[in-house]
């Protein structure tokens, strides 16, 4: 930044930006509360009262929240107690990676770590152990943003690297849970591996139809449930210029070209409809608020529709393809990042050549330019 005229100001100023993100992720957090509050609350009532025996059941029936036909007070109660904690170490354990390498490099501490932090914590199961949250925090604040120099200096998205790594580190964590029995570690629902096991039948006896899973009655991981809220905070995100809709537009085509195929290929292969794909696991919740980061998408319009098809394309084929990781969301979302730079420079070769030999430059032996071919 210099301390003279001129200055380039742009549209999206750092605060703008981080002020619209928050207002895109609430909606996705209010339907979090609930949702977490109410599907703690329904499996009690389903195992006759039975606690899960941690810290948290204490927590909640002091505040007095009742599981036989809960109210609104008792699912935000109960999802708040849940909720809060892992925010809480969240954003501790980011804030003290930030103030270390603000301090040691000379630089303002930076804000945007409360959204990283809200991030990270939706990408987390209702019951996650607190230590894994300083674990997988730490890891993405000092592995894919400080050392990197900071905001917007990274490749990819601290809050998916954090939770990538707990996905590798901690596999079978939850999996035993008394309570979140509907939850498989961080890797996301069980409902996909009860889909591809069983069929659709699984879900009905689960109690989960489409709709239900649309808005958010659903187990899964704390932000990934409601697609509706998803989707209000995508729209937040495309009108305020922060994330790109031909990325969007291309994940979903990616999911329908590749799950229809796979429907009419048949023979054992996992037959799930697009719509369900679109509504179960975290797709939704990545599509909108990991893969349109900057940071970490495409610059190129052409690059964003690649990028895009290829995330769509990946995750339903890891689906099908890998029951024992059901929802393929993390990992394929790494792979597209990593590929993002790759894809642009791809892009902007083909667009340099056709543009040189639209004016009748063509490249010759040695890469000498020769005129006329």
């Amino acid at each position: 930044m210099t301390d003279v005229a001129p200055h380039i100001r742009a549209v999206n100023s750092m605060a703008r930006i981080h002020m619209l993100r928050l207002l895109a992720i609430a909606p996705v957090l209010i339907a979090a509360v609930v949702n977490t509050g109410y599907q703690y609350l329904l499996a009690l009532d389903v195992n006759d009262g039975q606690s899960a025996g941690d810290w948290r059941d204490g927590i909640i029936q002091s505040l007095g929240a009742k599981y036989a036909e809960p109210g609104i007070y008792d699912m935000v109660a109960a999802g708040l107690v849940h909720v809060l904690p892992v925010f809480a170490m969240a954003i501790l354990a980011a804030g003290v990676w930030e103030r270390i390498f603000a301090a040691g490099r000379e630089r303002r501490f930076d804000i945007g770590i409360v959204y990283t932090a809200l991030l990270f914590t939706m990408l987390m199961p209702p019951g996650v152990h607190l230590f894994h949250i300083v674990f997988g925090m730490s890891f993405a604040i000092v592995f894919a943003k400080a050392i990197f120099g900071g905001e917007g200096k990274s490749f990819l998205n601290p809050a998916l690297v954090g939770a990538a790594i707990l996905q590798v580190s901690f596999p079978t964590a939850l999996t035993d849970h008394p309570i979140w029995s509907g939850i498989s570690g961080y890797a996301g629902t069980r409902l996909l591996a009860s889909y591809h096991q069983e069929g659709a039948g699984s879900l009905v006896w689960s109690g989960v139809d489409w709709w239900g899973a649309f808005l958010g009655n659903a187990p899964g991981l704390i932000g990934t449930t409601s697609v509706l809220a998803i989707i209000i905070g995508g729209v937040v995100l495309v009108y305020g210029g922060i994330a790109s809709w031909r990325l969007l537009a291309g994940q979903v085509i990616g999911v329908v070209l590749v799950a229809t195929l796979c429907n009419m290929m048949g023979g054992g292969i996992l037959d799930m409809s697009w719509y369900w794909h679109v509504v179960l696991g975290g797709f939704a919740f990545g599509a909108v608020f990991v893969a349109t980061d900057p940071a970490s998408s495409a610059a190129t319009n052409t690059g964003r529709w690649v990028q895009g098809l290829l995330i769509g394309a990946l995750v339903v084929f890891l689906r099908v393809a890998n029951p024992s990781h059901p929802d393929g969301v993390i990992p394929v979302l790494l792979l597209a990042s990593m590929l993002a730079p790759l894809i642009d420079h791809v892009v902007m070769w083909f667009n340099i050549r056709r543009r040189a030999q639209g004016y009748g430059v063509g490249y010759g032996a040695g890469n000498r330019v020769g005129h006329g071919r």
